[in-house]
């Protein structure tokens, strides 16, 4: 009986305690849980990261996109951006290799080009690449710099600076014929460095 009636006596304690914690959680309102965005990546010990090495690339803040979708970095991806980056735009200043950044990341964004980084970067057209160092080959043998990778990462963190252009064109460096292309076509959105961008 003694043994039944301590069962009993622990159930009910049980039951009890149960009662109280969630008595407690409906009265606990979020908000008091993290007041800020402060509390909460403390809490969670949350940290900007630095990239060093690309093998070692975590997935990257969310670009959203046109399509109202949220497209992440890997290693690979991040690594043909900045190679695309640092053969296109190696010359310019951090703002001007970010803003060429911004070109792929946009394209990946619009229904009119391939969906990802690789895509865009690598995608042909009348049987040429759409970004020429990738067929002259120099693409493949730049060494990307630190402030190309610290370009690439501003442009993925950063609003567009360039108003969604699609489009850029070396000024100085293409022919006349193609400039024109450009300029006729397309429509001038900003200039910046040795670079022209369009929409």
């Amino acid at each position: 009986m003694y043994e039944k009636y301590t069962k009993s006596r622990l159930l009910f304690m049980l039951l009890f305690g149960i009662g109280l914690m969630l008595l407690f959680c409906r009265m606990l309102k979020p908000d008091q849980i993290f007041q800020t965005k402060e509390n909460y990546e403390q809490a969670f010990h949350i940290e900007k990261t630095i990239i060093t090495s690309t093998s070692e690339v975590p997935k990257l803040k969310p670009y959203i996109l046109e399509k109202e979708e949220a497209a992440f970095l890997g290693a690979d991806e991040y690594e043909i951006l900045c190679r695309i980056v640092q053969a296109e735009a190696g010359g310019e200043d951090a703002a001007g290799k970010e803003m060429v950044a911004e070109v792929i990341l946009n394209r990946v964004s619009s229904p009119k080009f391939p969906d990802t980084v690789a895509g865009v970067v690598f995608q042909e057209s009348g049987g040429q690449y759409q970004f020429s160092p990738v067929g002259d080959g120099r693409y493949n043998s730049v060494s990307i710099s630190g402030q190309t990778k610290e370009a690439v990462l501003a442009a993925l963190q950063d609003g567009d600076v360039t108003n969604g252009a699609l489009y850029f064109v070396a000024a100085g460096k293409t022919t006349p014929e193609k400039r024109g292309w450009f300029e006729s076509k397309l429509t001038f959105m900003t200039e910046h460095g040795g670079h022209r961008f369009y929409k």
